[in-house]
C-alpha cells in the first residue's frame, strides 16, 4: 500500500519541483536585470575616453598626462618610465 501512495504522489511532486524551478529562474533573471540596470553601459567611446575635438585638444590632453607622471628622481626606485 505504501508504494501505491508514492506512485500517486510522484506526479504532484514532479509538478511542484518544476514550479519551484520556474520561480527560481524568474527570480534569478530579475536579479540579473536589476544588476544590469545599475551597471553603467560601456561603449567604445567611454572605454577609450572622449575623443578630442581638435588637434589642440589632443595636445592638451597628452601634455596633462605627461605632466602628471612623476620624474625619475621623484620615484622611490628611480627607474625610468617605459
Amino acid at each position: 500500500m505504501n508504494s501505491y501512495i508514492w506512485l500517486t504522489l510522484a506526479p504532484d511532486r514532479a509538478k511542484d519541483m518544476q514550479s519551484d524551478a520556474a520561480v527560481a529562474r524568474y527570480h534569478r533573471e530579475a536579479r540579473r536585470a536589476r544588476r544590469a540596470r545599475r551597471r553603467p553601459r560601456v561603449t567604445e567611446q567611454t572605454a577609450q575616453g572622449q575623443a578630442p575635438d581638435s588637434y589642440e585638444d589632443f595636445l592638451c590632453q597628452t601634455a596633462e598626462s605627461a605632466m602628471s607622471e612623476p620624474t625619475a628622481a621623484g620615484r622611490s626606485a628611480g627607474q625610468a618610465v617605459r
